[in-house]
């Protein structure tokens, strides 16, 4: 039997595209993986629209408006009628432990810059949560050896599934991770690191939502019930994020509008800064 006609069983095929997909990966590289799989063959192209479409990855802008459009025109060759219902979280993650201009963080900026999220709750009615992930090392300390370079894990979780149509008091949740080196010999950096931890956490969380200014009061509660867990000090804060009227880039109003195309002007919600001629 030639090797091209070897097919795995979709069973095999399911546990490979998920260990992928719910894995830490560069922009660049989710790209190169969404551009190949499906076109191997059906079988790989069933599972990976099953699994993608229920827990979305966003590398780019521009893929959260193409899943939108497919919404609208039903037309996608790896889709085919798109289930947004079947959608539970949309994920964008951020790597930039070796560079610095990873694609995902141009709609990181987005998620962290809305004032609300209603056109995702419109666009996908089933969604639970948005998760904000970043990983990236700051060299902010050096011996006379080697500089060393901390490893900082964050994400935001933002609940979606208790809101209403309206603009609504969202739960979320900021996490960080700070990964300790193991060796003994840079205690002096664990030492260092936990004497700073306040301005840095304070510096780590300043971007990530749109309503940055008040996480820094929750800082000191979250230093206060910090654990230290395979090789990692975590660190973490529930808040609420209070939606307002506007939108950024028309992001919300596009996903919004490819849902409910047949609304007029006029029916629209004015929630994303639109107004009816």
């Amino acid at each position: 039997m030639h090797v091209s006609n070897i097919q795995l069983p979709p069973e095999l095929v399911d546990i490979i595209i998920a260990e992928f997909w719910y894995s830490e990966h560069p922009s660049n590289d989710r790209i190169a993986f969404m551009t190949a799989c499906p076109l191997i063959n059906s079988v790989w192209r069933d599972v990976y629209a099953r699994i993608t479409s229920r827990d979305v990855y966003v590398p780019k802008v521009a893929y959260l408006l193409h899943l939108s459009s497919i919404i609208l025109w039903d037309n996608s060759p790896i889709y085919g009628c798109f289930p947004s219902d079947s959608t539970r979280t949309i994920t964008c993650y951020v790597d930039l432990t070796h560079s610095a201009d990873d694609a995902a963080k141009d709609p990181y900026s987005v998620f962290c810059s809305l004032p609300n999220y209603l056109g995702f709750r419109l666009c996908f009615p089933n969604i639970e949560q948005i998760n904000l992930e970043m990983k990236f090392r700051v060299g902010w300390y050096c011996n006379t050896l080697s500089p060393s370079r901390q490893l900082f894990r964050t994400r935001v979780s933002i609940k979606l599934n208790q809101a209403t149509s309206q603009l609504s008091v969202l739960p979320a949740k900021w996490s960080v991770a700070v990964h300790c080196p193991p060796d003994v010999k840079d205690v002096y950096l664990v030492k260092t690191t936990q004497i700073y931890r306040r301005p840095i956490l304070a510096g780590v969380t300043m971007d990530m939502v749109q309503c940055c200014h008040t996480l820094s009061r929750g800082i000191p509660s979250a230093i206060k019930r910090s654990v230290y867990h395979h090789g990692a000090h975590h660190f973490h804060k529930r808040f609420r994020i209070e939606e307002k009227r506007g939108d950024v880039r028309d992001i919300n109003f596009d996903l919004g509008t490819q849902r409910h195309w047949r609304w007029s002007w006029s029916e629209f919600p004015v929630f994303f800064g639109h107004k009816s001629a």
